[in-house]
């Protein structure tokens, strides 16, 4: 057993590093979209399911509280997390529309949307992201693995792609939560009272 343990930490620290290696580029212009939106007096909507619905309730609530360094609340509602809208989509519409229809009521030009895949073939984020292009000034990110889906075909040239080069669900979302975090590291320092 130890040695299963061991390959675990292995096996998530070699991606951590391939996935920094290969996206602190992409994940700077992330940040730096992020910051725009904020600054400009946008809001950072986000969502995902299962595992990564948990990983937009975690971002959301870095940016509105705080992660690490004093500052101003910032504006990030994850859309996973409100589950009267959510059942309420899902039993009045479809389930594919859980989080488009919180989109369409939420969203405006200058917001930014966040998803959140191991896959990139949920229906209800495929649906999200098509609804934030009815919107309309709505920048996308994102967080992906393996091939990114049929998620990465409908990103424009200024939505930003992050995929972790892996094909193991447990990888992508452990590369997910650093990037989440360095995104958070850089929002901070941006915002933060004391710079």
């Amino acid at each position: 057993m130890k040695s299963q343990i061991l390959d675990q930490f292995r096996s998530s620290a070699e991606t951590a590093i391939r996935t920094g290696e290969m996206l602190s580029a992409d994940i700077e212009r992330c940040a730096s979209s992020l910051i725009a939106t904020l600054d400009a007096g946008g809001k950072i909507l986000v969502c995902g399911n299962g595992g990564s619905a948990a990983d937009a309730m975690h971002f959301s609530a870095e940016l509105l509280v705080r992660f690490e360094s004093e500052r101003q609340g910032l504006a990030a509602i994850a859309l996973s997390a409100d589950t009267a809208a959510i059942t309420a989509a899902g039993n009045d519409y479809r389930f594919s529309h859980i989080f488009s229809r919180q989109i369409e009521a939420l969203a405006r030009p200058g917001d930014h949307l966040m998803v959140i895949t191991t896959s990139g073939n949920s229906e209800n984020l495929i649906e999200a992201v098509a609804a934030a292009k009815q919107v309309g000034g709505v920048v996308i990110t994102a967080l992906s693995g393996r091939d990114g889906g049929r998620l990465s075909t409908l990103l424009g040239s200024d939505d930003i792609e992050l995929r972790v080069p892996s094909i193991t669900t447990a990888r992508i979302q452990e590369a997910h939560a650093i990037i989440i975090h360095a995104l958070c590291s850089l929002i901070d320092r941006h915002f933060q009272k004391d710079p």
